[in-house]
């Protein structure tokens, strides 16, 4: 918003849009517009005149005086980054500074101006001697500024554009130093030299650590920190002349760069017989299953993972030869645990999920006793590889759980131990049914719901808890036993929402095992709805707390912060 007021002069530095300002005046003077109209002297001066103060706003700074106020209502809150020009551009060192045209002032030397201006008995000195005291003051508009900062001490703030080019300084010092980390710890510089060791960082972080910085230092009003306005940023800041990769004379810029590369080896069986396959049994479970209700009928599958589970791109510097993040633990990296959930076909997830992790000895220490969790049943082993024994363990304690039916369909993959239907059979408690069907081998692919749609959107979603986590607490421990307990808790707690239904039940439509909606409808992952990027820009929902929300709440809608989400409060939402 720009007001300018009566007698005044003020120092305009934007970046605008002429197209706007062209919609604007066509607006105000509906007339057709001639093809070759004969102009006179005066109308050709006058065009030129508006032509050179557009030209004039648009590459650098503008005087104007006015007699009328403008405000411009419609302002979204983010501005345009400009081209990044390292050796140009004009930025605050601090939100505490003042600009007086190209001059960086201290506000302790703003207040010296203004005691030296008021302190003469004919009430103020006259311009040109508070010119030749103080350099930085060169024109009226500048005397004007004085005043108004004298008036408003400490509720006065720079213009917008002044403080988002300090906002956008601050952030590209955290994202370099969050980039740089690893270079604080005992690295050989011959290796610094071909791969940069940081953090893991994506836009989502950005928005946060801009907001942080905008709620902390600049408080520039209606600030979004937009994806928009993330992207544009992320292309006009480069980082100039980095020696030490012995690439002179290049920038980089600040880009999505992939960490590591998988390479697997595809099965070599013929495609088509997989297919065949596939579509026998597909066609044999609808069969069986077209006069059972959804809510029977669930799909349950082991999935590994690891201890500290992180994306495989992360934000760095482009023509990086090699990118590197750190974590919290090595050995998390090479260490998972096993996550068992059950998938129904009414959209639902069982009211427990199976967690096995590895334990030295085999089970948890006495001393320090696992967090009892509504949602899981957990279970230590010297390895987390699941055995027979713990398949049965899983069908006594989840399958069998007294809040779902006593009769059932499962859909499970040829792993041997779920092909001995004798003893899966043996746990089915009296009064119970089980049918049991095993997908052939080679086809989970697109054939098991959960392979389908379910792991790499409930993964997704731990690897956003666990980025935001080494960038904003990294204090807490995510390998640590019982945090890990309660992560998988929390979040399972929110995917569990019936907010997401229509997710849950996408997998099985995928896989074939119901039939194709005509108009879908539309749903978000969970990772989109809980982590989206308008979270980190609301406060949490507790009374009295200020800190920035760290997830919506798929159940009770709520946008909660990482300490009342799972450290000083854990949030079991009791709403459905």
């Amino acid at each position: 918003m720009f007001r300018v007021g009566i007698l005044s002069i003020f120092i305009i530095f934007m970046s605008l849009n002429v197209s706007h300002i062209l919609y604007i005046l066509s607006q105000t003077f509906p007339l057709p517009v001639p093809k070759n109209p004969n102009l006179s002297r005066q109308e050709r001066n006058l065009a030129n005149h508006i032509i050179n103060i557009i030209k004039e706003a648009e590459t650098g700074e503008v005087e104007i005086e006015e007699t009328e106020e403008l405000v411009d209502e419609d302002y979204d809150g983010d501005y345009e980054v400009e081209a990044f020009k390292p050796h140009d551009d004009f930025v605050l060192p601090s939100h505490q500074h003042l600009a007086f045209g190209d001059k960086t002032v201290s506000r302790e030397e703003a207040q010296k101006a203004i005691d030296f201006y008021r302190k003469t008995t004919k009430g103020t000195r006259p311009f040109k001697t508070m010119k030749s005291r103080f350099r930085w003051i060169t024109n009226l508009g500048h005397l004007e500024k004085l005043r108004r900062y004298e008036k408003e001490k400490t509720d006065f703030n720079e213009s917008r554009s002044n403080l988002l080019r300090v906002l956008s300084k601050r952030l590209f010092q955290e994202v370099k130093e969050k980039l740089d980390e690893g270079k604080n710890y005992l690295v050989p510089s011959i290796i610094l030299e071909n791969f940069q060791t940081g953090l893991h960082l994506h836009d989502r972080d950005l928005q946060t650590m801009a907001r942080k910085i905008n709620r902390s230092e600049t408080k520039v009003t209606n600030f979004l920190a937009s994806q928009t306005w993330i992207s544009k940023w992320k292309n006009s800041h480069r980082y100039p002349n980095i020696k030490n990769l012995n690439i002179f004379n290049q920038t980089f810029s600040i880009v999505s760069r992939r960490i590591t590369k998988f390479v697997t080896r595809r099965c070599l069986r013929n495609k088509d017989e997989i297919r065949k396959t596939g579509d026998d049994f597909l066609k044999m479970v609808r069969q069986e299953i077209k006069n059972l209700c959804p809510s029977v009928v669930f799909n349950s599958d082991q999935t590994g993972i690891q201890k500290e589970l992180y994306s495989q791109r992360s934000l760095a510097f482009c023509n990086e030869k090699q990118v590197e993040r750190l974590v919290q633990s090595k050995a998390s990296l090479t260490h998972s645990f096993t996550f068992m959930p059950m998938l129904f076909m009414n959209g639902t997830l069982g009211p427990k999920a199976y967690l096995l992790m590895a334990e030295p000895t085999g089970e948890f220490p006495r001393t320090r006793p696992i967090p009892d969790v509504p949602n899981l049943v957990v279970r230590a082993a010297k390895s987390h590889i699941m055995t027979k024994e713990h398949m049965r363990d899983w069908i006594r304690t989840c399958v069998f759980d007294v809040n779902l039916p006593k009769k059932m369909y499962m859909l499970v993959d040829s792993w041997s131990s779920f092909k001995d239907h004798k003893s899966i059979q043996e746990c089915v408690p009296r009064g119970h049914e089980l049918t049991v069907r095993n997908i052939p081998p080679n086809t989970t692919g697109f054939l098991q719901p959960l392979d389908v749609y379910f792991n790499g959107p409930w993964k997704n979603l731990i690897k956003k808890f666990t980025a935001h986590t080494l960038n904003f607490h990294p204090d807490y421990l995510i390998a640590n036993r019982n945090n890990e307990i309660l992560m998988v808790a929390l979040l399972y707690h929110q995917i569990s929402a019936l907010h997401f239904q229509d997710f849950l039940k996408y997998p099985w439509r995928k896989a074939g095992f119901m039939d194709k909606e005509v108009s879908p409808s539309p749903f978000q992952t969970p990772s989109e709805y809980c982590f989206g990027p308008e979270v980190s820009n609301e406060n949490c929902y507790i009374n009295g707390c200020s800190e920035m929300s760290f997830i919506l709440c798929s159940r009770c809608k709520f946008y909660i912060c990482f300490d009342h989400f799972c450290i000083s409060l854990n949030h079991f939402c009791p709403v459905a």
